[in-house]
């Protein structure tokens, strides 16, 4: 008997050695096909132009406002070479004369026009990802090799300067129909729920057709005043942007668009870089609250876009008023080490550095080990000696 219990014993090690080996390959294996089912395709950023979408609304459309914050998400992640303007068809008549003028206008709001109706969404679609799908579709489009440039100077008084340049590399002249579009970053309209609209057209610097031959470059430059464009002679700075798209004149398609912002003398400050507090040793599977917090210079609010290393994201969520802790949860489903990263962005598209914070959720072999202590337990029962020599 005393030959055999040495033998036993180190087959029962061998045993457990050998479930906790064959475990933590499963545990590796289900890890690979995690990763590579939420890894996109590189090529999907691989946009032959960068994309517009015009969304027309009003602000009693009570479907709207989901609309406009998917549209606001999806340029404010910066995964997408893509601008969006909104179209407010019920405040602005300029901005309800181009809704209309758009192939495969409707007449319902919502409707999200594509690369200037090269595709169309109509009503809440109800996730951001039909909208992904559609900027993706009209990236892949085959356009014409040109060069879209835009620069924008504060004259003050709500005097803009903004220069246009478009270079043909082409072997033949190139015709189009050039629309460089004064937008509110933050707009003085509000949606149905009670938020202010983003990117909302409140009139043209340019709107004309032009031509340059191959290997030229076209440029202009005009002065617009929000004084002379009643009720808009209180614009700020730091509110504008120009979005410049460039229109093939035959289908009314895009062919390409830039956007600028004032330069010279901003006053807008970026938020600070986000402290991020929480369990920084847990289990996976439980949920645990983390709490992100940035402040803002200039007291605007901010967004949080947020990575949790394992697949998941927090995009752009906000807005939150500067210095205010926001509370997140978060469920870690393997083990392992992840660095949490937090950027904030404030109201008028500043952003922060990252924070960062490392979490571990440390590997387990409690089962295995529960089961061998019972089996010793067992054995030293009966054969005493077990107990001074495994100290159990």
């Amino acid at each position: 008997m005393r030959k055999i219990l040495p033998f036993l014993v180190i087959g029962i090690l061998v045993l457990a050695g050998l479930g906790a080996g064959a475990l933590q390959i499963d545990n590796e294996k289900l890890e690979l096909k995690k990763i590579e089912s939420i890894t996109p395709a590189k090529e999907e950023r691989d946009f032959t132009h960068t994309v517009l979408a015009e969304f027309g609304t009003t602000s009693s459309c009570p479907h709207c406002p989901p609309v406009s914050g998917y549209l606001y998400d999806i340029q404010g992640s910066g995964e997408y070479d893509f601008y969006f303007i909104t179209l407010n068809a019920d405040k602005e008549t300029l901005a309800n004369a181009r809704y209309w003028e758009i192939p495969g206008a409707s007449g319902s709001v919502p409707q999200v026009f594509f690369d200037g109706g090269y595709s169309t969404l109509i009503g809440n679609q109800g996730s951001k990802t039909p909208y992904i799908s559609k900027i993706v579709q009209a990236g892949a489009r085959t356009v014409p090799d040109i060069d879209l440039n835009v620069a924008v100077d504060w004259l003050g008084d709500a005097e803009i300067e903004v220069t246009v340049g478009v270079t043909n590399n082409e072997g033949s002249s190139y015709s189009g129909h050039l629309h460089a579009y004064i937008t509110e970053i933050v707009s003085r309209w509000y949606d149905n729920s009670g938020n202010k609209y983003h990117y909302s057209m409140i009139g043209y610097a340019f709107n004309q057709n032009i031509n340059v031959g191959a290997g030229n470059t076209w440029s202009d430059t005009v002065i617009w005043d929000g004084d002379s464009h009643p009720p808009y002679g209180n614009i700020q700075e730091d509110n504008i942007m120009v979005i410049v798209s460039i229109f093939n004149p035959s289908n009314k398609y895009l062919d390409e668009t830039a956007a600028a912002t004032p330069g010279g003398g901003g006053t807008n400050n970026p938020p600070e870089t986000p402290d991020i507090d929480g369990t920084t040793n847990g289990n996976a599977g439980t949920k645990y609250t983390y709490t992100f917090n940035s402040v803002d210079p200039d007291g605007d609010d901010v967004y949080y876009y947020i990575k949790w290393d394992d697949g998941h994201t927090e995009v752009w969520d906000g807005p939150h008023a500067s210095g205010t802790n926001v509370n997140i949860d978060h469920t870690y489903t393997k083990e392992g080490t992840f660095t949490i990263e937090a950027k904030a962005k404030d109201i008028y598209g500043e952003e922060s550095a990252w924070g960062t914070l490392t979490v571990t959720m440390p590997r387990t072999k409690s089962i295995s080990n529960t089961f061998l202590v019972n089996i010793l337990k067992q054995i030293s029962q009966v054969f005493p000696i077990f107990n001074k020599i495994l100290n159990l």
